[in-house]
């Protein structure tokens, strides 16, 4: 069983990027995914919409994963390992957790196998600068910790924007493979599919 953390801040645009992949990646794989959602403030992904998928979504309503939801994530990991046997689990947490601290909560976790884990980190073009000044330390724990890093919303901002932004991700010495895109006109999702199943 693979897990992948999709993270980022509210607004970001993590819940479209996921309903946007997720069924190339199933059509591409023919894997079972299974998507955990933190539904914190009523910003989790829709069931309705990822029944379409034919996703088993579990939605987490007490609070933040890396935080107050620790123990309950590890148990709903579980139960949703056990129960529905998926390939890949996605999880969706707020805004404001810190996705290395989901990754590390793993060595409390006693079910069937994580055989993987990846972080993708989604960045909002349009308030960048913005968050990168009022949220500094944990907008960059996402972004050190991440697999691969998107740079969403790339159609409601200019080129010059992106450049800086991509300077900047490459000034903090990020490992992740950054890549630009557009979650909602369908800008390089392609190539996310492609990192979401290498």
């Amino acid at each position: 069983m693979e897990l992948l953390v999709v993270a980022g801040f509210l607004g970001s645009g993590k819940t479209t990027m996921i309903i946007s992949t997720i069924g190339s990646l199933i059509e591409r794989t023919k894997k079972k995914v299974v998507v955990i959602v933190n539904d914190f403030g009523k910003i989790g992904i829709d069931g309705k919409t990822m029944d379409k998928y034919g996703l088993k979504v579990q939605e987490l309503s007490s609070g933040c994963i890396c935080c107050t939801l620790g123990p309950d994530f590890i148990q709903t990991l579980k139960q949703v390992a056990e129960n529905f046997k998926p390939d890949i689990v996605v999880v969706e947490p707020t805004g404001i957790a810190d996705p290395e601290s989901i990754i590390n909560s793993l060595g409390y976790y006693h079910g069937p196998p994580v055989s993987k884990t990846r972080i993708f980190v989604i960045v909002d073009a349009v308030r960048f600068s913005v968050l990168i000044k009022a949220l500094e330390r944990p907008l960059k724990a996402q972004i050190k910790a991440a697999d691969v890093i998107i740079i969403n919303k790339i159609d409601e901002v200019d080129e010059t924007t992106v450049g800086v932004i991509k300077k900047t991700l490459t000034d903090l010495h990020v490992t992740g493979t950054i890549i630009t895109a557009s979650a909602t006109n369908g800008t390089n999702l392609d190539k996310i599919v492609d990192l979401l199943v290498s």
